[in-house]
């Protein structure tokens, strides 16, 4: 079986899921109704290339469209205006670097940009948050990636692109396609949730925002390191987030329910809950989450070409 990452026949399915049981648990934890195409897919591979350690979710189909995305921004904490990774990105780039945010949302990191004085420009499929980052001055491409070089002779300094790559169906097109954009030496920032954390508390993947239709692919250090051999890319640099105060309650809550899950799923559930984690609630925000690894994980790559 090839590996969606590498082309390379050396993959294989190590779980499936059932795309109406994935379905009817989105309509009961979030309201909201992923989409009959979706319904109809039947099962739901996942599978892992050995030759990288990456893990992905196929069919392509699986992936959530525009109206997922709409339905998610009805809760606060999904587009947030200041985030970890976007301070971490803006002390790596350098005066005069002209850059490009592939997937801007609301505009936040090109604002954050702007305002640090680099010249920024972004790219965003969904039309609504295009229009967003238009009314604030930005010029944003409503392109693929792809499709870009035949719109612009523009070759960027930097790319960034944030909680983005995790949701791509085919990751290979699209950092090819960020490295067509790319000037000789140029580099690529990118921040995604980090699977090794997501691993240590949630084994089984069962948080539904680390599946599809929101999730097509799990990332890590290591995943990211191995790509070196198959694309003109080199790590150049590798950044954790520390555990951020409003994630205490999800790693402790996860971390948790997989120590007890030997007890099983229902009984887990019952003794970790809201009253019985707050003493270690308390704890972490007292200092203990100093030594935890927090959600994300960005990566600068550097552009090598052979």
């Amino acid at each position: 079986m090839k590996s969606i990452l590498t082309g390379t026949d050396d993959a294989k399915i190590i779980k499936q899921l059932h795309s109406m049981d994935v379905a009817e648990n989105w309509k009961k934890t979030f309201s909201i109704d992923v989409g009959d195409n979706f319904k109809r897919l039947g099962f739901i591979d996942y599978l892992q290339c050995n030759a990288t350690g990456f893990k992905w979710y196929s069919p392509h189909e699986a992936a959530g469209g525009a109206e997922l995305y709409e339905q998610l921004q009805k809760y606060d904490w999904y587009y947030m205006k200041d985030k970890w990774e976007f301070s971490v990105a803006l002390d790596l780039i350098k005066d005069g670097n002209s850059v490009l945010e592939v997937g801007v949302g609301e505009g936040h990191f090109l604002s954050a940009a702007r305002n640090a004085g680099f010249n920024v420009q972004g790219v965003e499929l969904n039309p609504k948050g295009a229009e967003k980052a238009r009314s604030l001055g930005f010029h944003v491409y409503e392109k693929m990636l792809q499709d870009i070089p035949q719109a612009t002779e523009d070759r960027f300094d930097v790319i960034c692109s944030f909680q983005v790559l995790e949701h791509v169906p085919y990751p290979n097109i699209f950092l090819n396609g960020m490295i067509s954009l790319l000037r000789p030496g140029g580099r690529i920032i990118l921040s995604v949730p980090n699977a090794a954390v997501m691993r240590s508390i949630d084994p089984n993947n069962q948080d539904l925002l680390n599946q599809p239709p929101h999730h097509m692919g799990h990332w890590d250090e290591g995943v990211f390191r191995a790509l070196e051999c198959y694309l003109p890319l080199k790590v150049k640099s590798v950044h954790l987030e520390p555990l951020a105060d409003y994630h205490i309650g999800w790693f402790v809550t996860g971390y948790l329910r997989n120590l007890l899950s030997p007890l099983g799923k229902k009984i887990s559930r019952l003794l970790v809950n809201r009253f019985s984690t707050l003493p270690l609630h308390w704890l972490m925000r007292a200092g203990f989450k100093k030594f935890c690894k927090g959600h994300t994980l960005l990566v600068e790559l550097e552009h090598c070409p052979k």
